[in-house]
């Protein structure tokens, strides 16, 4: 006859299997024959975001195994119970039959039976409940082998997740999870000095905040890797035109992308500038929010690149063209600009905010602001910065506030022509000062005495 404990931890286990298949019933829209009570226990499965968790844990293999496990330890728990709660073995002291507790089963309730079964499942055994019966001994040498079995199936899967995981790091197969990150979408013949720059340039940024998105050989993308600065930027492969790809970078929640002329693309200038183009288009469609800059080579498609609202714009080759032609004067020029580019120069040109109480003021009072300052020297100022889509919204919206027809044309006129980015260098000094102004400023070098600087100079010529 089975005791007490027994009928209601069996009790128990069938409420609860009941719950869980009604539960899992009510999410299946239109299931037949559900009854009114069934529809109310599963009233708790009705969340879409719950019935979507409920789903994605059934289907894990970790889960099912799991389970399995589970339900295999509560079976031989339930048997070592049965078996050692009748193996009683009694003796006779003084002519009275007594129990023999050293040769009778020590486990006695469900609890005791449940607990030796995980300790002897995994192996730790405390010893401290054991089978003595022939049948208890059996089910125990059952339990040792699930138990081993488990454990090896649990460490190699684990295992095998995280090689996998590793491989698809290393192609670039892995989705990220990055907030506020930095992508970099192409290819440079000197990627490891371009990408150096870039992160010197923009120390907000962790190394791990790096994203490269192109389709070159992993062993480039390995070797790049395996210098000390780089070792912690992330890589996805594949084409930066295509979303998927994109959203594998978790583009829309990217703070800025850059698109590089890309050296991979097999063609002509117009080909490579044609997908430039197309990549600005579809990162805009996916974030209209981020602030996107692209180099192109030929200046024919910079118009394209406007349409699209690409916050920045390079056109390499006329830069290069200028400063060539510069330098064939004689100016010098060409040095002059390479010291303030460089980022390993003490001294470089940058912009700043402009501080909040000088909007509506004019640049001379900007001006005389920045003179004050050690070092610092103001020669123009850049207009409509920040994230241009934005800004052309915020400009319609203003020019719609006034009742005015005929002001209401010019002033949509007027924001249809903003031009990102706009730089006015060394203006007049009663220009007014509009909002999302950015200051251009020469920021000087260290104080260093003549002979410092002389020592360092001849140094460099020897």
């Amino acid at each position: 006859m089975k005791s007490v404990c027994q009928i209601m931890f069996l009790k128990k286990l069938s409420f609860f299997f009941d719950k869980l298949r009604n539960g899992l019933r009510a999410l299946i829209p239109g299931k037949e024959g559900a009854s009114e009570k069934t529809r109310a226990e599963g009233r708790f499965f009705k969340s879409k975001t719950l019935r979507y968790v409920l789903l994605r844990v059934a289907r894990n293999f970790f889960f099912k195994l799991l389970l399995a496990a589970f339900i295999f330890l509560a079976m031989l728990s339930v048997a070592a119970y049965y078996f050692e709660s009748r193996h009683i073995v009694y003796k006779y002291e003084k002519g009275k039959k007594v129990e023999d507790t050293s040769g009778s089963g020590n486990i006695r309730s469900i609890k005791d039976a449940v607990w030796w079964a995980f300790v002897t499942s995994t192996t730790v055994g405390y010893g401290d409940y054991y089978p003595k019966s022939a049948m208890g001994r059996l089910t125990g040498i059952l339990l040792m082998f699930f138990g081993v079995s488990l454990v090896g199936v649990v460490t190699g899967n684990i295992a095998s997740a995280l090689i996998e995981r590793q491989l698809k790091e290393g192609r670039g197969l892995k989705e990220l999870n990055l907030r506020k990150h930095f992508i970099i979408c192409g290819w440079k013949r000197d990627m490891a000095d371009v990408l150096y720059h870039i992160m010197e340039k923009n120390k907000n940024f962790l190394p791990s905040e790096f994203v490269l998105i192109n389709t070159a050989d992993p062993a480039e993308i390995e070797n790049l890797r395996s210098e000390p600065k780089f070792a912690h930027i992330n890589y996805i492969h594949g084409d930066y035109i295509d979303e998927r790809v994109l959203n594998r970078a978790n583009l829309k929640q990217a703070a800025r992308a850059v698109v590089f002329a890309d050296r991979l693309v097999q063609g002509s200038v117009q080909e490579v500038d044609s997908r430039t183009v197309m990549a600005i288009i579809t990162i805009k469609s996916i974030s209209k929010t981020i602030y996107t800059c692209a180099e192109i080579l030929d200046e024919k498609f910079e118009r394209y690149l406007r349409f699209s609202n690409c916050d920045e714009i390079i056109l390499s080759t006329e830069h290069n063209r200028s400063i060539i032609a510069n330098a064939s004067s004689g100016s010098g020029i060409s040095q002059v600009i390479s010291e303030l580019l460089s980022p390993k120069a003490e001294v470089s040109i940058t912009t700043q905010e402009v501080p909040a109480k000088f909007i509506g003021k004019s640049y001379g009072e900007l001006y005389d602001y920045y003179i004050g300052r050690d070092r610092s020297i103001l020669i123009g100022i850049l207009e409509n910065t920040g994230n241009f889509y934005s800004r052309r919204t915020e400009a319609i919206r203003d020019a719609q506030k006034t009742p005015d027809i005929s002001k209401l044309v010019d002033n949509l006129k007027v924001a249809k022509q903003l031009i990102p980015n706009m730089p006015i260098i060394n203006p007049l000094s009663d220009h007014i000062i509009q909002r999302y102004t950015r200051a251009i400023l020469i920021e000087g070098r260290a104080q260093k005495s003549y002979n410092q600087f002389k020592e360092e100079n001849d140094h460099a010529v020897v």
